[in-house]
């Protein structure tokens, strides 16, 4: 059965921020109060870059649509209009390209405006206001939100000025998204299972140390079976995070494991979940012999018990598990993921 985790807005928006690649939006809230940062406040700030991009002028391009029309105009369709011609009706489907406002920018910016009108919980002077804008795009279309309209966004020098409402439009639906999917809404914090929490941690983790810190090379890696045989039925070895350090033969190897409960329990006994265990262990036995040193760290949600212990192989491999608190602030947190990449700090210690 999957279990709840009351996460705070301010850091699900740090997060997601860093997950979706967008180190400029953490940037500009290193130096927010972190309370201060709730769905309400992020919906102010949509609303304020949506009306400086419609004060300037909202980019427009060619759109191609179809219209039935009594003369050609435009390029004729014959399938569509052969039921008119059969009929002797002198209509025929034109398709044609208008110059309008009507593109997937300014789609998701009315969409986003109007998703924001509709949540009773953000304040009411913010809903107005966002009426009042959506009013003023008669022209422009409604859009079905979804994660993938975020990931087919690129741009252009056209309309780069257009990124950070996009940016921004993406964190409010994700957020909204997760609170919805829990029926639980809250400005301040979003209950989320841990299979959501895992993912969107492990995504999290590998942005956070690819932007945060440049003495290691971050990749994910897919790992080769030391065994002779049919390897097509063995399982695949995909790390979440694997660091190696770019001027030594040192690597870390780190697994998001997001439980509610980070023991397992056998006659009266609590221990780490052996499957993480051996999991974290067989990918350490996977790498090269010329490594120096070489851990693995398994990161689970703090339940209460602040945990770093380290488990030695030998003087150069080492398994680690450690506890992250997602209600602590951000600072907390930063300072502690970026503690695991800090080589004045002995982790044996």
């Amino acid at each position: 059965m999957e279990q709840n985790f009351k996460v705070p807005i301010r850091n699900l928006f740090i997060m997601l921020s860093y997950s979706n690649d967008m180190p400029e939006m953490i940037r500009e809230f290193r130096d927010v109060d972190e309370d201060l940062i709730t769905y309400d406040l992020l919906a102010k700030m949509f609303l304020q870059e949506a009306e400086g991009l419609f004060n300037r002028g909202l980019i427009r391009n060619y759109v191609t649509h179809q219209e039935e029309t009594g003369f050609i105009s435009g390029r004729m369709r014959i399938n569509e209009s052969i039921s008119f011609i059969a009929e002797k009706k002198p209509v025929v489907v034109c398709e044609k390209d208008a110059y309008s406002p009507n593109i997937l920018l300014n789609q998701i910016m009315k969409t986003t405006l109007k998703n924001l009108v509709q949540n009773r919980h953000i304040e009411e002077k913010t809903r107005k206001e966002c009426h009042m804008l959506w009013e003023k795009m008669p022209d422009v279309e409604d859009l079905w939100l979804a994660k993938e309209v975020f990931s087919r966004m690129t741009f252009s020098r056209h309309d780069a000025h257009y990124k950070r409402m996009v940016h921004l439009a993406r964190l409010l639906y994700e957020l909204q998204l997760l609170s919805h999917n829990r029926g639980d809404w809250s400005l301040y914090a979003v209950p989320v299972t841990d299979t959501e929490l895992n993912r969107l941690f492990e995504k999290f983790l590998f942005h956070f140390y690819r932007l945060e810190q440049s003495i290691y090379r971050v990749k994910s890696e897919r790992l080769d079976w030391n065994l002779t045989g049919n390897q097509a039925l063995l399982p695949s070895m995909l790390t979440d995070v694997s660091l190696l350090h770019r001027k030594e033969q040192k690597k870390i190897i780190i697994d998001a494991k997001f439980y509610k409960h980070m023991f397992q329990v056998h006659h009266d006994k609590r221990s780490f979940h052996s499957g993480n265990m051996y999991q974290m262990f067989t990918y350490l036995h996977h790498q090269p012999k010329e490594l120096e040193n070489l851990r693995g760290i398994l990161v689970y949600p703090f339940n209460g018990h602040e945990i770093h212990e380290v488990y030695l192989w030998d003087e150069r491999v080492a398994i680690e598990v450690m506890t992250v608190n997602l209600a602590a602030s951000w600072r907390d947190i930063y300072e502690e993921l970026m503690q695991v990449v800090d080589e004045s700090v002995d982790p044996v210690v």
